[in-house]
């Protein structure tokens, strides 16, 4: 008896904690904010969480802001933004309408990958534009939040 009782606690509290926070929004289990390298606050996070969660609702189209304080092994910010993508699976399956914004803190990179459909809409001429017209400015400011908030209003305006 003693042992039933411990087992159905030990589930419960498993079971309690597998609970995550995106489910507030709409039952997504993955962030689409993951920010490892700290450059939002937790108001900002959500901000920019809720409106990506927000034109998915709309659009059926994902998107994810990913930041890391350095990209590994030399790699550039695009194919790593792109190993990242494939490896969360940004983007439905079988639309492949996913778009992923990498920030590498310490290195100063920052790098758009799409999905094969999504390239239509986005090619790499206009990620590059997004980047140095949009982030990059807010950036130098140290305007992090800006800088992607007013890069998903450019994107989400294209891309409807």
């Amino acid at each position: 008896m003693k042992k039933i009782i411990i087992y159905i606690l030990f589930v419960a509290t498993v079971f309690v904690s597998c609970k995550t926070k995106t489910e507030e929004f709409s039952g997504i289990s993955q962030s689409v904010v993951q920010d490892y390298a700290q450059i939002f606050s937790k108001t900002e996070t959500d901000s920019l969480s809720k409106k990506i969660i927000d034109f998915e609702q709309f659009s059926t189209n994902e998107i994810c802001v990913y930041t890391i304080d350095s990209i590994p092994n030399d790699e550039t910010a695009l194919y790593y933004a792109t190993k990242i993508a494939n490896n969360l699976g940004v983007g439905k399956k079988e639309k492949d309408n996913g778009l992923l914004i990498l920030i590498s803190k310490y290195d100063r990179q920052i790098g758009i990958a799409t999905g094969y459909s999504t390239e239509k809409i986005f090619t790499d001429y206009m990620c590059k534009t997004i980047i140095e017209s949009t982030i990059v400015p807010q950036f130098k400011n140290g305007n992090y939040y800006e800088g992607i908030n007013n890069a998903l209003d450019s994107i989400m305006t294209k891309w409807k």
